[in-house]
């Protein structure tokens, strides 16, 4: 019994030796046919319907045969005929999916080119209306719905991202002053102006009002709320601080004086952000500081 026990083991292992050769044989014989784990899996359940024009089951190639399919017997190699179905079904499908890829690009780069020439048009109709004391114009440019392609700072678009943000095929500059958001004017603080956006965004493009300089070399100071000449500001508060923190000469000698933060309080007054603080102003403040700092932004 022993003996009959062993033999049995060492049959088993032989067995199993044979069956995993037999395996990798098989594996080196498909291998040097040209099959491939990715070809295998494109493959699949597929069948060859006709060994004269390789026509098979998944396609792409249609029998048309004269006289019928010709199919094949038990004992025809079929892997081949296979995989070259398979990878004429890939190509077919790669084909398919640059087509559709080219069709997507081409569209989006005609619905930019419509933008561009509304853009245009806008700027040449003054939907830009001459705004304040004549050095600036309220121009209206429409986003469509998803990312703006600008970063904020305060009121003050601080920097437009290159192309092919909105922004930048919109037309949109840096220093331009957000001013309204689709009609709804809005204060000089970026967190209020985001929420306005986010909430028209939900409704569709979104509408915004920018006071743009019409004179170059126009810097805007957020603090006397208006545009002037690049002498009336240092150096280092353009270059360094840039759109939504620089200030002009006169404005950098109030804030050493102490009068800065009050100037923005009164105008974020103008908004419902700090209605209180005509509880404890002094009116005389008022002519102190000139009308400017409490007139329409």
């Amino acid at each position: 019994v022993g003996m009959s026990r062993q033999a049995a083991a060492q049959s088993a292992k032989k067995d199993q030796k044979a069956a995993i050769a037999e395996k990798n044989a098989e594996k080196e014989r498909l291998a040097a046919l040209g099959m491939t784990p990715a070809l295998k899996k494109l493959i699949g359940t597929d069948v060859l319907l006709c060994t004269e024009c390789g026509a098979t089951q998944l396609g792409p190639t249609t029998c048309e045969c004269k006289g019928g399919k010709r199919k094949p017997a038990p004992d025809f190699e079929c892997v081949p005929q296979l995989i070259a179905a398979a990878k004429a079904r890939q190509a077919e499908g790669k084909a398919e999916d640059m087509k559709a890829n080219a069709n997507q690009q081409a569209q989006v780069a005609k619905d930019r080119e419509k933008r561009k020439e509304k853009n245009e048009a806008d700027k040449n109709d003054l939907n830009a209306e001459f705004q304040g004391d004549g050095i600036e114009v309220l121009q209206i440019v429409e986003f469509p719905v998803g990312k703006l392609g600008m970063d904020i700072e305060a009121n003050s678009v601080s920097k437009v991202g290159e192309n092919p943000s909105n922004a930048a095929e919109l037309g949109v500059k840096t220093g331009w002053v957000i001013s309204q958001v689709n009609g709804t004017p809005v204060p000089a603080k970026k967190a209020a102006i985001i929420k306005e956006v986010a909430a028209c965004m939900k409704l569709g493009p979104v509408k915004f009002g920018f006071r743009v300089p019409i004179i170059d070399g126009y810097h805007f100071c957020g603090n006397c709320d208006k545009f002037q000449a690049a002498e009336s500001f240092n150096d280092s508060q353009i270059t360094e601080k840039g759109p939504g923190k620089q200030m002009c000469a006169g404005c950098e000698e109030f804030a050493d004086m102490g009068f800065n933060c009050l100037r923005r309080l009164i105008r974020n007054a103008q908004f419902g952000l700090a209605p209180e603080i005509s509880d404890f102003l002094d009116p005389g403040i008022f002519t102190l500081l000139g009308p400017k700092i409490v007139g329409s932004a």
